[in-house]
Order: structure tokens, then C-alpha cells, then sequence
């Protein structure tokens, strides 16, 4: 049962991210508070213009870890990295109230993915008979 959320999760993951990508590149084009910090040079404005690419390729981390890995180890590392894009998300939303939706809305995905890997049993998708 929880491998298949996780699994649900890291394909929502994916989807996600070509979300998030249009939503950012949106946003730069109409948020005012945005538009305000990206002439500058220092390194806010700096994370925030590479913010396209990270947010959006945090997601695709996790969701392609999440299908391709069976470790628990990495599988938990997938799961914290999409509670960090959250966080990341939601320091950059803006005055976007889907920003910060989107934010809050992978920082619970991370925390359901996480426990769903905890507790599950077997991680492996080949099933050995045991005799």
C-alpha cells in the first residue's frame, strides 16, 4: 500500500515540476515584488533568477529517484529535497497565492513521501517467493 503512494507521489512530483516551471516563468513576467528584486545583483537575486531551473528541477529529482531507486536512504533523501523546494518555493512566491500553495503543497508531499517510505516493508518491486 505505501509503495504505491510513494509511487503516485513521485509521478505527482513529476507533473509538478512542468507546473511549477510555466508558474515561475509567469511569475517573472507579472509579480511585482519579484520584479523588484531581480534587477539587482547580489545573491537573493541571483537564487532567485536560477529559481526557473532549481524549482522545477528539484521535482524531477525526487520524482525520477522516487521511480528509479528501491533505498531507503535516497528514497527519504528524494523526500527531503522536495520539503526543501517547498521551503524554497514559499520564500520566493511573491504575492502569488498559487505560489504559495505549490509551496506548501510539496513540503506535505515530501512529509507523506517520507512516511510512506518509513513504513513500508519492502521497497523492492520484485516479489521473491518464500518458501
Amino acid at each position: 500500500m505505501f509503495k504505491k503512494i510513494a509511487r503516485f507521489i513521485c509521478i505527482l512530483e513529476l507533473i509538478v515540476a512542468v507546473v511549477m516551471y510555466f508558474t515561475i516563468a509567469w511569475q517573472f513576467d507579472n509579480d511585482k515584488l519579484i520584479m523588484k528584486i531581480l534587477p539587482h545583483t547580489d545573491f537573493e537575486a541571483t537564487l532567485l533568477r536560477l529559481s526557473i531551473y532549481i524549482i522545477p528541477g528539484i521535482n524531477i529529482i525526487a520524482g525520477v529517484f522516487g521511480i528509479t531507486f528501491c533505498t531507503k536512504g535516497i528514497l527519504i533523501f528524494a523526500g527531503v529535497l522536495e520539503i526543501l523546494n517547498g521551503i524554497l518555493t514559499l520564500y520566493y512566491k511573491g504575492a502569488s497565492d498559487f505560489m504559495n500553495f505549490m509551496g506548501i503543497a510539496m513540503i506535505v508531499i515530501g512529509i507523506i513521501f517520507i512516511i510512506c517510505i518509513i513504513f513500508a516493508k519492502d521497497l523492492k518491486t520484485d516479489k521473491k517467493k518464500r518458501n
